[in-house]
């Protein structure tokens, strides 16, 4: 009986052991394709140090940055799979899945404030399109949108000083169709290549300049290829959405869900804040570095974007987005 019992304990103590080491052994990958000095990056490191505080050795969270993994528009694909445990892929890639996704390319949030987009992106609006991403896609989002900021054009030869100047040139532009048009009827030729490729893109010159922001500018030290000017003409507000693979999400628990929710909540504000101080020093620096930035005028800015709005209903129709949804956003907007 003795021998039975021993038998018993052993037994129990083996599966004791052995869901401890479990319970340490989830593997908490974070895919990145910018670098370590990123604003990305950077904004991620409160969250990712204080996610391994509180779970108190239960994920072993990894940031693998760089593209190491994935590269950007392959991530959703590799969190609904479980290649990946999680990742913070640009809105922009969504919205080759999830057309709706591609809400803040549309004419009436040219030129618009942080906080204008912050009001539909984190309202009644925001969750609705965060539920069907995570239904469409096969993920969870974990909270509200981490911003990059505002995009800015970016030029090598041609000298900007207005929307005007952007006429006959050649711009790297990502994004949706909708943002495409945008650049059409500026007069621009939008293409769409690898950021990896734009420095020898530039260099050849078989482009005349991109589209991004002074901190992707700066990581990636652009100026060395030639960029001398830049437009700020808040054309579009780019965010990258936090989302974690739907069977990693599962496998969590309830109470690794929560930690990893509550957690993104009490980051994502300084790490929003981080990236509007970390865009201002990065448009000093690119200044320091001989990049010359003008900004069009409020009265010109607002006047494209009504020439832009005569259009919205036929470019929603070309990127399948949802025509009551948008007008969702549009009311917000409004008010």
């Amino acid at each position: 009986m003795r021998k039975i019992c021993k038998i018993f304990m052993i037994a129990a103590f083996v599966s004791l052991v052995g869901s401890a080491a479990f319970a340490q052994e989830i593997l908490f990958r974070i895919t990145l394709n910018t670098g370590p000095n990123h604003v990305r990056n950077i904004a991620l490191e409160e969250f990712v140090e204080k996610l391994t505080e509180r779970t108190e050795g239960k994920l072993d969270v990894q940031v693998f940055p760089g593209g190491q993994l994935f590269k950007g528009p392959d991530v959703p694909k590799a969190l609904a799979q479980g290649s990946i445990e999680m990742g913070v892929p640009i809105i922009l890639y969504i919205s080759r899945i999830v057309p709706n996704a591609g809400l803040l390319d549309l004419p009436m949030f040219f030129g618009r404030t942080a906080d204008e987009i912050h009001a539909v992106m984190d309202g009644p609006v925001g969750r609705e399109l965060n539920a069907e991403i995570e239904e469409t896609v096969g993920v969870k989002i974990i909270g509200p949108n981490l911003d990059l900021g505002h995009g800015t054009v970016f030029t090598t030869e041609t000298e900007l000083s207005s929307l005007d100047s952007l006429d006959g040139l050649k711009l790297r532009v990502p994004g949706s169709p909708a943002s495409k048009a945008r650049y059409d009827a500026l007069g621009a030729e939008a293409v769409s290549i690898s950021f990896a490729d734009v420095p020898i893109a530039l260099a050849q010159k078989s482009i005349d300049g991109l589209m991004t922001t002074h901190e992707t500018i700066r990581s990636a030290k652009l100026w060395e290829s030639g960029l001398k000017y830049a437009l700020d003409m808040r054309g579009s507000f780019l965010q990258y959405v936090p989302m974690v693979g739907k069977p990693t999400w599962d496998r969590l628990g309830p109470d690794l869900q929560r930690i990893v929710v509550d957690t993104w909540a009490d980051t994502v504000g300084s790490a929003r804040k981080l990236a509007a101080d970390r865009q201002k020093s990065a448009a000093e620096e690119g200044r320091k570095n001989g990049i010359r930035a003008v900004s069009p005028s409020p009265d010109e800015i607002a006047a494209f974007r009504s020439e832009l709005m005569r259009k919205q209903d036929s470019i929603i129709e070309d990127s399948r987005i949802d025509p009551a949804f948008a007008a969702k956003a549009e009311a917000v907007l409004g008010k």
